[in-house]
């Protein structure tokens, strides 16, 4: 065994060593254009204007003017973006001595245009994705930004958020959370423990990002075995991907009252010595939560973080490196069974290393071939109200993948194929009693899509293949079984076959079938105590299987001028569906509920769907609606008490699944102005897993300001929210606190940006 560690590690070396780079040729040209509103004629400064295949992106001047040298001629797709308008995309011949461009851009309430990559063969249009996704940037990101990453998506179809607290949410997609959801970072892992317990925080910071990509569906061809609910991908460019030629930022400071909240960060990107550079820094200081019953103590939150990216830019595509360190303190409130009575703190620290390569050959099969090779150390301490350690954890962790991409080829429109390995070596200390354990990955896919015309289909095939090694010697008791803990290994072939239909007038129908598959984590099998911040005492079992799943996704989407939305349904039939099954018991060390991980077959089913349409010249109704329904194979009984034992039902539903939820709101957006006033719903949740209690549904008002406006070249933007304006006591059925204290209270939370 020593021996394959050792050629594995030898192989993820010599893989991270393939990142290569290429000369810049010259005879270059010159882009050069106006972009200006196409009802006035007025200029539009700040506008983004890019050409996709070269990595070259400017800004617009006062005047609107831009300018994008040492352009190779060719065909090349040209992008342009600026908040309010629609997004515009042309294909432009370069060429020596070319004209000047001239952009006209559309007034629209409504983000039409927007791109998106993650899961995609290709970047292209949110309306053109065979998988359900959403895009939040620009104005609609500013409306829903929030202290974390899972609370600021939380109003997109089909998610919903877990939490022990405000700084722990976590993203739930289609019911599926934890380690079925993928949260990224530009496309990769952050390498934290978030997807393990629900106190643990995402180690990802929302404020600087500039987009937000929610795709949900499973995504295991390209992502792997822990995507079978979807994918957060947070996208900020830490590696610069385009040319630079003057000094271009961000910076955004919020504030929020419902915890005495501060946030800052800003990024700036800049040339320096023919590189392109990024740095970027934040910080976050928040108090304990204000609820409609009072606060709830010892959920406040410290955290900082700090990046900096440096790569060399050229028509051959871009080579760099970054640094980013995050690091977070914050509460876990106590005063429930198990709790310790001033609840736990967390402190947690992630370094992370990236080295990313797109190589775009000019001849040959393939038109870029990328490799990303990061390295992460985690660290994760859960501390007493004395201040010692009483549960920590400690992870490293390596990856390197290589994806290349093709054109038309043969039969075939464009594909993918690839390559991902990963090492980790996960640590437990203190009164958790797992077992520390080592584990490898190891994996290989192709995807291809069909079709030029309205009809496109997508067809991957993609083989994993994980091994688990603990590194201790134990035995796990299991139902009054002792059992060794012991090596396993599990692999499994994903596949998927997809395709859309675009109509006339920009409706679109989709479908999709898909066999999915994830292995189990190492607490899942090798976990045997109490978990301190969690209040749970968790026993894994070394014989739990993987999960597979075949699942079905029926969609039909409308992208128009005036009404963009999108109904989708689903059926995902999972066989060894993993979770922790409450046992009604007390653990061994103090008064904590055990929690016994089992494999069970499953079926989720559900509709998700949104609608945005504009009623009248700058007025837009929105509204969205999720259902989703978990239920456990096989009759369920209630088994008698047993002697000293509390009785126990085996419910045939799921636990953790959301209510029916949604939203109803009117919307008023011009260029410079928006306001709108929104209605969040949640029904009762009466479908419950083993002994969960029932959660009363809630409605609650919500209000929104912006005002944008330009002073020289940048762009400012403020927004105003006042969120549960009536301070309604809300529930959420998918809160370990619910129990004790409700939700947020009344909160008036102001957003201040500029680009520049």
């Amino acid at each position: 065994m020593d021996r394959q560690f050792l050629a594995m590690r030898a192989a993820f070396a010599a893989a991270c060593l393939l990142l290569t780079t290429a000369p810049l040729v010259a005879q270059t040209a010159h882009v050069v254009g106006r972009v200006e509103d196409a009802a006035t004629g007025t200029p539009l400064p700040a506008a983004v204007v890019r050409l996709v295949e070269l990595h070259r992106e400017a800004r617009s001047h006062e005047d609107g003017s831009f300018t994008l040298g040492a352009v190779l001629p060719g065909r090349y797709q040209l992008t342009v973006q600026r908040i309010g308008y629609r997004s515009v995309t042309r294909v432009v011949e370069v060429r020596v001595g070319m004209d000047s461009l001239r952009i006209p851009m559309t007034a629209s309430p409504l983000q039409l245009g927007a791109t998106v990559v993650t899961g995609q063969v290709s970047e292209r249009g949110a309306a053109d994705a065979i998988s359900p996704a959403n895009v939040l940037a620009d104005a609609r990101l500013d409306r829903v930004l929030d202290g974390t990453v899972a609370a600021t998506i939380r109003g997109t179809p089909g998610v919903a958020m877990a939490s022990m607290g405000p700084a722990t949410a976590r993203p739930v997609i289609r019911g599926l959370s934890g380690d079925r959801v993928l949260v990224l970072e530009d496309g990769q892992r952050p390498g934290d423990l978030s997807s393990s317990s629900m106190d643990h925080a995402v180690a990802v910071e929302a404020l600087t990002a500039r987009k937000v990509e929610v795709v949900r569906g499973p995504m295991s061809l390209l992502y792997g075995s822990s995507a079978l609910g979807g994918v957060v991908n947070v996208i900020r460019q830490e590696v610069p991907s385009v040319a630079l030629e003057h000094l271009h930022g961000g910076m955004s400071v919020q504030a929020s009252s419902v915890n005495d909240g501060g946030t800052v960060g800003g990024y700036a990107e800049f040339p320096l010595a023919g590189f392109s550079v990024r740095a970027e820094g934040s910080g976050r200081l928040a108090g304990d939560l204000r609820t409609p019953v009072g606060r709830l103590v010892n959920t406040g939150v410290v955290s900082s973080g700090a990046a900096l990216g440096v790569s060399k830019v050229g028509d051959w595509g871009y080579s760099g490196l970054s640094y980013r360190f995050y690091g977070n303190e914050y509460g876990i409130p106590g005063g429930f069974v198990g709790a310790h009575p001033g609840g736990v703190d967390i402190r947690m620290f992630r370094h992370t290393l990236r080295s990313e390569t797109d190589w775009h050959p000019r001849t040959g099969r393939f038109e870029s071939v990328k490799a990303t090779a990061t390295f992460t150390a985690y660290e994760h301490d859960e501390l007493t109200a004395s201040g010692n350690v009483g549960t920590a954890f400690d992870q490293t962790q390596g990856t390197f993948e290589l994806v290349a991409r093709h054109a038309h080829t043969g039969i075939a429109e464009g594909g993918v194929v690839g390559m991902r390995a990963q090492y980790r070596d996960i640590a437990p200390f203190g009164a958790n009693r797992s077992t520390r354990t080592a584990d490898w990955s190891f994996a290989g896919f192709v995807i291809e899509e069909f079709g030029a015309g309205p009809l496109r289909a997508q067809a991957g095939l993609r083989y994993d293949l994980a091994r688990f090694v603990p590194l201790e010697d134990r035995n796990i008791v299991v139902q009054n079984d002792t059992l060794p803990v012991a090596p396993r290994t599990f692999g499994s072939v994903s596949a998927s076959l997809g395709a859309i239909y675009s109509w006339t007038n920009g409706i679109k129908v989709g479908a999709s079938v898909s066999r999915s598959y994830r292995t189990p984590d190492f607490n899942e099998l090798y976990s045997d105590g109490p978990h301190l911040a969690a209040y749970s005492y968790d026993v894994g079992d070394p014989r739990n299987n993987q999960e597979t799943g075949v699942g079905a996704d029926l969609f039909l989407r409308i992208d128009r001028t005036r009404v963009r939305g999108e109904i989708a349904a689903f059926a995902n039939q999972m066989q060894g569906y993993l979770f922790p099954r409450n046992t009604g018991e007390l653990g061994r060390v103090g008064e904590r509920w055990k929690f016994q991980f089992t494999n069970e077959d499953a079926t989720l089913v559900g509709a998700e769907g949104e609608v945005e349409l504009t009623l009248a010249e700058h007025f837009v109704l929105e509204a969205t609606a999720s259902y989703v329904q978990g239920t456990i194979a096989g009759a369920r009984d209630s088994i008698p008490a047993s002697p000293g034992q509390p009785a126990r039902l085996e419910s045939r539903f799921l636990p953790l699944m959301p209510p029916l939820n949604g939203r109803l709101g009117l919307r008023h957006e011009t260029p410079q102005w928006s306001y709108g006033a929104g209605l969040r719903l949640a029904a009762r949740q009466t479908s419950l897993g083993d002994f969960e209690t029932e959660t009363p549904g809630y409605a609650t008002v919500d209000l929104n300001v912006g005002r944008r406006f330009v002073i020289g070249s940048r762009l400012h933007s403020l927004t105003l929210r006042i969120d549960n304006l009536l301070n309604a006591e809300i529930r959420e059925h998918l809160s370990r606190t619910k129990e004790i204290i409700p939700e947020a209270g009344r909160n008036v939370a102001l957003l201040y940006r500029v680009q520049f």
